[in-house]
Order: C-alpha cells, then sequence, then structure tokens
C-alpha cells in the first residue's frame, strides 16, 4: 500500500490530527532559506517527533545545504530521515553523508517543471540518496516546496521508472487529486502539505483523513 506523508506540522495538534488520518510520516520543517510559513525552531521539532507513535516516521526537511548546519540539526531534532529540499549540491551531499554516519537517510528533493525541466539532475544523486521527493516550486515567489502547485506529472511518473530509489510525489496534492496523482504516477508514497491546511496553517483534521483515505485507497468510515 502507497505510503503518505504529511508536511509542514507545526503544533501537537497538527502530529495528533495527521497521526489519527492515518500518515505513515510526518514533516517538520526546520532550518529554513526560503518563503514558507512551516517552519519551526529544533527544539519544537524533537518534542513534536517525540509524540508521534512508534510506527509514524519523523522526516527532518530542511533548506539547509552546509554539511555542518544540517549535522547540527540532526543532532538537535533526533530525527534521522533528513529531507534535503534547499538544492544541495552531490558534493555537499557526499560531505554530508560522512559526517552524519549511516544511521541517518536521506531524502533528496527534485523540482519537476512543466517545461520539462528537471532541477537539480536525479542521476546525480541516485547513488547518494535512499529515495527521491519530486515536488513543484514558484520560481516568482522563491518558494520550494509548499508551494501548492501541482506539475506535470507525465514527468514525474517517467522519473519513477527512471530510478530503483523509493520516490515520493509532492506538489499540490489534495483530496480531489491525490487519486489520479497516484495512478498516473505510480509512486512509493505521497507527501502533501499546503492543500490540507486551514487559512490559519493549522493542518484540517477532516482535509488530512480525506486525503490518507484515498490516496491508500480506503473507504471512510
Amino acid at each position: 500500500m502507497i505510503r503518505v506523508k504529511i508536511c509542514g506540522l507545526q503544533s501537537e495538534k497538527d502530529v495528533e490530527y495527521a497521526c489519527e488520518a492515518g500518515a505513515d510520516a510526518a514533516g517538520f520543517l526546520v532550518g529554513q532559506k526560503y518563503p514558507s510559513q512551516d517552519f519551526i525552531l529544533p527544539g519544537t521539532a524533537r518534542r513534536l517527533a517525540a509524540f508521534l507513535p512508534v510506527l509514524v516516521t519523523p522526516v527532518l526537511v530542511t533548506h539547509y545545504t552546509d554539511p555542518d548546519q544540517v549535522v547540527e540539526l540532526i543532532d538537535l531534532t533526533g530525527i534521522t530521515t533528513v529531507q534535503l529540499h534547499g538544492g544541495i549540491t552531490p558534493e555537499e551531499l557526499t560531505n554530508l553523508k560522512d559526517l552524519a554516519g549511516d544511521d541517518v537517510k536521506f531524502l533528496a528533493a527534485i523540482h519537476v517543471m512543466n517545461d520539462r525541466t528537471v532541477e537539480p539532475d536525479m542521476a546525480a544523486f541516485e547513488e547518494l540518496v535512499d529515495g527521491f521527493v519530486l515536488d513543484s516550486c514558484d520560481k516568482e515567489k522563491g518558494k520550494v516546496g509548499g508551494t501548492g502547485l501541482t506539475h506535470d506529472w507525465r514527468i514525474s511518473a517517467q522519473l519513477v521508472q527512471s530510478t530503483p530509489k523509493k520516490v515520493l510525489l509532492a506538489g499540490g496534492l489534495s483530496p480531489e487529486n491525490v487519486e489520479e496523482a497516484v495512478k498516473t504516477v505510480h509512486p512509493y508514497g505521497v507527501d502533501a502539505n499546503s492543500r490540507l491546511k486551514d487559512p490559519d496553517g493549522s493542518l484540517d483534521k477532516f482535509l488530512a483523513r480525506e486525503f490518507v483515505a484515498k490516496a491508500k485507497g480506503l473507504t471512510l468510515s
């Protein structure tokens, strides 16, 4: 069954709603360089990660690319699955892996644009990461995630077929479109953020529940 990550959680209530909905992973944004309303302090991420049930994986999502800064965040949060969402280079990631040790897993964000451009080059990271996150970006607003924008899923489907690594699909996913996205792309998992939020930035428990159910092909009770 497809795995579901809900990202941008900022409070105990967000975590509670994500877990009640059936999410398999929870994303905490720490280490900001680009516009976003979802970032929290390392200590907050550590506290929220400890609030998770044992079978829900905490994921540290960061814009940082400097290996020393990322390792510091890993130490401060205690989270050992790291989603690199700020344009890290293969050289930086190689150094980061040496510093972080074998217990840390890394996901690299790949941005898919509708002109068939993919940034960065996915093949350059294949031997360095445990998986990929295919996401949209908003160059006009300088946002590298949490845009609420979809991209051409046909490109993402080709990327999934091109790599043996596990791939999460992100970018504007919602209860309304996640079934079609899964059928088109066939990812290992899906990753949602902004389109599951209330206007105040908190997670909407009903949208989260509906999203997880539809992603997994379940019937809401």
